[in-house]
């Protein structure tokens, strides 16, 4: 018995060493560093992780728990940004805040974890390689307690992992988007057009009145143009000078397009000179097309377009003939420089 003891003592002693030395040897705290070339431009890549909304896109935890709850500040994109999020045991809790955010360049992050000391940090950067992008994702972990450094060694290959596997996801999405100019669903199409002329009203309008603001102006700007015995170039639509979403209006006008530039009574000439544009083919009621709008923003972040004033809208369809709403379509174009 007595020998049995004593090996039981041998042992624990010889764990209790083997436990000391590899809190000795364990680093002080977790780093590492994967990296990818992507087949796309660093801003439509960088744009995909300034905006921690976008994240859920491409995510490698939401594997580990799908039904992990998300909470986001007022502000989701570049410095300021915040997330929180609480999951399973394999997720746990925390927040993440982008802390200093360079476009196109370097994204920096301070994440907190529930139940651990420190704030630990995360840095991507973007770097053109040629036509591409070598994108590279660091984890720069807070200081670990002694007792705690073995597991550094343990959770790293999980992280590790979990980089690699957001990485690639990041850059099938990106490689599509680049490739397919498609966003959010829709297609964007880049044009050069003619120069276009246009029998106008326009005024400052509320959005909720935008409808009406069409049935009052549109049937004004036909006959005035079948008075005037100007040929049309297409069907009506709407010109959009400024869209203000804090206080509900808009800086528009209803259109009529014409052949020919030609001076109504009644009406302004607007001449849109020929160019570059991109435009979206949009099918569906007018009132939900906010989507593409957005859709166009991303596209024209992603490669530092502007766009030129009026925004055209389009109504290709006539609904008094098409009744299915789903069938009706809206050409929206951009004019860029």
């Amino acid at each position: 018995m007595k020998k049995l003891l004593r090996i039981l003592i041998f042992i624990l002693v010889a764990l209790l060493l083997i436990a000391l030395l590899a809190m000795f040897l364990a680093p002080k705290k977790m780093t590492l560093a994967e990296d990818t070339t992507i087949d796309a431009p660093p801003n439509l890549v960088y744009n995909m992780i300034n905006d921690l909304k976008k994240w859920e896109t491409w995510s490698p935890w939401k594997d580990i728990d799908p039904n992990a709850v998300n909470t986001y500040s007022e502000k989701t994109v570049g410095v300021g940004a915040s997330w929180s999020w609480k999951g399973n045991k394999e997720v746990g809790e925390g927040t993440q805040k982008i802390i200093e955010s360079e476009k196109g360049k370097s994204i920096k992050t301070a994440l907190e974890f529930n139940g651990f000391e420190g704030t630990s940090h995360s840095n991507w950067t973007f770097e053109p390689v040629g036509d591409k992008t070598k994108v590279t994702w660091d984890f720069d972990g807070a200081e670990t307690g002694f007792a705690f450094r073995p597991f550094n060694w343990i959770m790293k290959g999980a992280l590790k992992k979990s980089y690699a596997t957001g990485l690639s996801r990041i850059k099938e999405i990106a490689e599509n988007r680049a490739k397919n100019k498609e966003y959010r669903g829709y297609k964007i199409n880049e044009i050069t057009l003619p120069a276009k002329h246009y029998l106008t009203t326009r005024q400052e309008v509320d959005m909720a009145n935008i409808q009406q603001f069409y049935l009052r102006n549109l049937p004004t700007l036909f006959t005035a143009a079948q008075k005037a015995n100007c040929e049309m170039d297409g069907m009506p639509g709407g010109l959009y000078y400024k869209w203000n979403e804090s206080e509900g209006t808009t800086d528009m006008a209803a259109s009529v397009p014409i052949k020919e530039p030609k001076e109504v009574k009644g009406t302004t000439l607007v001449t849109i000179p020929s160019g570059k544009a991109l435009q979206i083919d949009y099918y569906g009621d007018y009132s939900k097309s906010a989507n593409a709008h957005y859709a166009m923003d991303d596209y024209m972040k992603d490669y530092g377009i502007l766009n030129n004033v009026p925004i055209v809208e389009e109504y290709v369809t006539d609904p008094t003939t098409e009744k299915d709403p789903s069938k009706w379509l809206t050409k929206i174009t951009y004019y860029i420089p």
